[in-house]
């Protein structure tokens, strides 16, 4: 009983870990995604301004023009016209500029999440097991008067894949580390 209530506390202590830490990353990741939607549409914002004041210049440029093809003196409506065609064409190059850059489509892209990899660690969750022995492929191996490598084959998908083998060689005055 005792050891099966210590093995149950240790299980509500590490799952209790792993939600903190996804709890912590959600609150990180819910607050950049935040901070994107501030931006945006603090971007959107300033776009909408500048085409409002475009079409208010234009507004006021339209109505100018209204009134001067109404002019019937063709001295005053020539002096008048080209200060209002020049302005409509400042006008007209500048609104070019107004293109919206922000795309609503991928706007969020950048946040795109994939738990596919942590959903199958954690559905595969279980009690630790021994890894199944490698087999050593024996016709590969080789060894030297100072080299010493040996290849194995493991079938496990978290096994370790290579070993770092140490051993020291005595010359009777120090001895050397490989």
């Amino acid at each position: 009983q005792v050891n099966t209530a210590m093995h149950e506390a240790k299980l509500m202590e590490e799952c209790d870990e792993l939600m903190e830490i996804i709890r912590q990353r959600k609150q990180v990741i819910a607050v950049k995604i935040k901070e994107t939607k501030v931006m945006k549409l603090r971007k959107l914002a300033q776009q909408v301004a500048n085409c409002r004041q475009c079409l208010e210049r234009s507004t006021v440029l339209i109505n100018q023009a209204e009134h001067i093809l109404k002019e019937n003196d063709h001295a005053r409506f020539l002096q008048t016209a080209r200060n209002v065609a020049e302005r409509v064409a400042m006008a007209t190059a500048s609104s070019q500029v107004l293109i919206p850059d922000v795309n609503f489509n991928d706007a969020f892209e950048n946040f795109a999440l994939d738990f596919s990899r942590e959903k199958k660690l954690l559905e595969g969750l279980d009690y630790l097991t021994a890894p199944n022995p490698p087999s050593v492929r024996e016709e590969l191996c080789t060894a030297s008067h100072d080299t010493i490598t040996v290849h194995w084959i493991s079938e496990d998908e978290f096994s370790v894949s290579s070993y770092e083998l140490q051993y020291t060689i005595f010359t009777g005055q120090a001895n050397f580390i490989s």
